[in-house]
């Protein structure tokens, strides 16, 4: 079975107060860059192996204290070759 890179965009809607405790939760998920925040809405893009963990972040992030929607925005797949 080939081997995938999956790379996706989220964009996350939390209450403005709750942002300084949401940013650093996210940011220790694997795969996950936060590229910009403004009033509780982040900007997020992920690099995973499998849809399931795409899933399984957004399952995560949905369930921070504060979180109003984390959203799947872009998703791309790529395989990978054995020398990648």
């Amino acid at each position: 079975m080939a081997r995938e890179l999956h790379i996706s965009s989220l964009v996350v809607h939390a209450r403005p107060e709750a942002a300084d405790a949401i940013r650093p939760a996210m940011a220790r998920l694997p795969g996950i860059e936060i590229h910009g925040e403004a009033n509780g809405k982040f900007v997020l893009t992920l690099e995973t192996e499998s849809e399931q963990t795409i899933v399984d972040h957004l399952n995560t992030i949905s369930l921070l204290d504060g979180v109003l929607a984390a959203t799947l925005v872009f998703h791309h797949v790529e395989e990978l070759t054995e020398a990648e």
